[in-house]
């Protein structure tokens, strides 16, 4: 997710993109999930 999410205005102009809402939660909680459910336990 690195870049300034230009191509993702007007949602990127107040939030970074994994703060964005992806089905009623931030991406990056979705993305942290999975790193929990592959086995990570440090992150």
């Amino acid at each position: 997710a690195a870049g300034e999410g230009t191509r993702m205005r007007p949602l990127t102009a107040t939030r970074p993109k994994p703060m964005l809402p992806v089905a009623g939660r931030p991406l990056l909680a979705h993305v942290l999930d999975g790193a929990v459910a592959a086995g990570a336990t440090r992150l």
